[in-house]
């Protein structure tokens, strides 16, 4: 019966003997492997052996990098910035009016431009009923009455 402790100096035993082959056979693959570069004439970068690159994303590969937006707003006491997109940061999060914060002034005046918008809307309204043939539009909406749906 063998014991544990036979079965682990047997191990060692063979892992001796397999980094003796192992270190035998490399001196002859090096050899072959010098002798055909030097017959092509090949180099390190040739090969992709440049170094700075070994074991990273391959050189044909593109990263994907976050793009870093355009600030448009500005905290006027630190010079912090804020894009308008994701969290809000606190010195811009418990204000009503961003507009204070707005890093370049507007060409035109919101308020007009908030006129118009309302116009532009009231307008598509008006026209989206009437080609309908003046039916009244349907909805969805059920009325219950003494136990009877009513549509």
């Amino acid at each position: 019966m063998t014991t544990y402790q036979s079965v682990r100096a047997q191990i060692a035993k063979l892992e001796k003997q397999a980094e003796t082959l192992r270190r035998q056979e490399l001196k002859n693959v090096i050899t072959q492997v010098r002798e055909v570069i030097a017959q092509y004439g090949l180099s390190a970068a040739d090969l992709g052996l440049s170094g700075a690159r070994r074991g990273k994303a391959k050189a044909g590969k593109a990263t994907r990098r976050a793009s870093v937006g355009v600030a448009k707003y500005r905290d006027p006491k630190t010079g912090q910035t804020w894009t308008g997109h994701g969290r809000p940061p606190a010195w811009i999060a418990e204000a009503k009016d961003r507009e204070a914060f707005l890093i370049e002034a507007p060409a035109k005046k919101r308020p007009a431009a908030k006129k118009a918008a309302a116009k532009k809307a009231a307008a598509k309204k008006a026209t989206k009923g009437a080609g309908r043939k003046g039916r009244p539009r349907k909805s969805g909406a059920v009325e219950i009455e003494s136990g009877v749906a009513v549509q």
